[in-house]
């Protein structure tokens, strides 16, 4: 390897434990907290099915959950790209739909669309750290 090759390797490898911290602030849910939301009565509505997602050139929060799920057992070392990307992706949507303006639930107390987005997606707003 010449020396600028290792330079750019190296420098991707800082961007993605960069990256990796700050998604590990995000995702504040545990693999068995996501697999039971997602396979709770709120969890089975929440994101869009595979094929909605599809429909609009997106990916789908319960595959992101899966993903996330996969990712949480797995040690940052061993990730793969596809981890890796699906990471970014996950960073980009917590961070834009934690400014996206509204409550969290509504004034019976059910949770709104916001928040099931945000959980779906491994990120839990109410919970206390």
């Amino acid at each position: 390897m010449r020396f600028k090759e290792f330079l750019i390797e190296a420098s991707s490898e800082d961007k993605n434990l960069e990256q990796y911290k700050k998604w590990k602030k995000l995702i504040n849910m545990s693999p068995s907290e996501i697999q039971s939301f997602i396979d709770s009565k709120e969890g089975k509505s929440a994101g869009l099915s595979r094929k909605e997602a599809s429909k609009e050139g997106i990916t789908s929060g319960r595959d992101s959950a899966r993903a996330i799920i996969r990712m949480l057992k797995t040690p940052f070392k061993d990730w793969t790209e596809n981890d890796l990307k699906w990471m970014r992706k996950q960073i980009s949507f917590i961070s834009r739909m934690k400014g996206v303006k509204g409550a969290l639930k509504d004034s019976e107390g059910n949770p709104t669309r916001k928040l099931l987005a945000l959980k779906v997606w491994g990120h839990n707003p109410l919970k206390k750290s």
